[in-house]
């Protein structure tokens, strides 16, 4: 998929990748869209956590 991605915009990425996400969530939970809607909620949470501690500054270890 990376490999068909790479002549996007990064719009169009962004929009491709969100489709992807919503797809095989909604494959999870085909009946609820409320839980479907905590997932992404739960999974956007998980990746702003990431993000923020990419950028934290390694502890200097002596």
């Amino acid at each position: 998929m990376a490999k068909q991605m790479r002549g996007l915009s990064d719009v169009s990425q962004k929009q491709a990748i969100a489709e992807l996400t919503a797809t095989w969530i909604l494959a999870i939970y085909p009946e609820s869209l409320e839980l479907a809607l905590s997932l992404s909620d739960a999974m956007r949470a998980q990746t702003d956590i990431y993000l923020r501690e990419s950028k934290k500054k390694p502890a200097v270890s002596h």
